[in-house]
C-alpha cells in the first residue's frame, strides 16, 4: 500500500475523495473473491459515487443483491439518510416531484457532494445524453440541505427578479458568491448583470442557492424556475 494509503473495513463510510477509488475497489474485490467488480449499468467508479454516504457493508450488500431502481420517497428511507430531517425529506421529495413537470429528473441516483456537501441530487434534462443540470440540492454532514438553482442570462429576467418575493430576489443580491476577479482565466466565467441599477458581478459556482427550503417557499421557488426554464410546448 502507498503512504497515504488508508486501511479500509465494513463500517467505512463511503465519502468522495476520502479514500483513493483504488482503496475502495481492493475492499470489494477482497470481500467477493473476485478481481473484477461487475456493477448493475455502471462502472465501478460510477456506482461507488451512487453509495456515498454508506459503509462498505451496506454497499457491499447493495452489490451483491441489487435492489434495482428506487422512487426518491424509497431512497430516502436509506439509512444513510436518517440525519435528515422529516421536513427536509419533505422538501426534497416535493421539489423532485415539480421539477419532474419540467422534464428534469435526478437519474434515480444521489451522488457523492463536493466541498459543499455530503451527498448531493443533480437534476439533468430527461431523455438527453449530456443531462444538462438545472438544480442541485446538497445534503451536508449534519444533515441540513441547500437548494441550488442554475440561473443564466440574468439580465433578460430582471423584471421577474425585481419584483420577486424578498428572499428570492436576494439570492440574487446579496454579497454571496461576489466574483472578486482572483484569476484572468477562471472557468467558473464570473456572470454579470443588474438588479434595481446596480451591477453584480457573480462567480458562477455561487450562485443561485437557498439555504434551508422549505416545502411552503416551493411555489416561488418554481415560479423562478419556470421564468428561467419554461415549458416547451409543441
Amino acid at each position: 500500500m502507498g503512504k497515504n494509503s488508508k486501511i479500509l473495513h465494513d463500517d467505512t463510510l463511503i465519502v468522495w475523495n476520502k479514500h483513493p477509488v483504488g482503496e475502495y475497489r481492493k475492499y470489494f474485490q477482497q470481500a467477493t473473491g473476485k478481481e473484477e467488480i461487475v456493477t448493475v449499468c455502471r462502472d465501478f467508479q460510477t456506482w461507488l459515487f451512487t453509495q456515498a454516504g454508506k459503509t462498505l457493508k451496506e454497499a457491499l450488500e447493495e452489490l451483491n443483491h441489487p435492489s434495482g431502481s428506487k422512487n426518491m420517497e424509497e431512497l430516502l428511507t436509506e439509512r444513510r439518510f436518517d440525519m435528515v430531517s422529516g421536513s427536509d425529506k419533505a422538501f426534497i421529495i416535493a421539489f423532485d416531484k415539480a421539477i419532474h413537470e419540467f422534464g428534469y429528473d435526478f437519474g434515480g441516483a444521489i451522488g457523492s457532494g463536493n466541498v459543499w456537501s455530503l451527498l448531493v441530487v443533480a437534476y439533468g434534462k430527461t431523455g438527453t445524453k449530456s443531462r444538462p443540470c438545472a438544480a442541485r440540492i446538497y445534503i451536508r454532514d449534519a444533515g441540513s440541505i441547500m437548494l441550488r438553482l442554475y440561473m443564466r442570462k440574468v439580465d433578460a429576467h430582471r423584471q421577474y427578479v425585481e419584483n420577486a418575493p424578498s428572499y428570492i430576489k436576494e439570492a440574487f443580491t446579496s454579497g454571496n458568491g461576489n466574483c472578486t476577479f482572483c484569476w484572468d482565466k477562471c472557468p467558473a466565467r464570473p456572470a454579470a448583470y443588474t438588479i434595481d441599477g446596480q451591477l453584480f458581478h457573480k462567480c458562477q459556482h455561487g450562485m443561485v442557492y437557498f439555504n434551508a427550503p422549505s416545502v411552503e417557499k416551493l411555489p416561488d421557488y418554481m415560479g423562478l424556475f419556470s421564468e428561467f426554464y419554461p415549458v416547451k410546448t409543441k
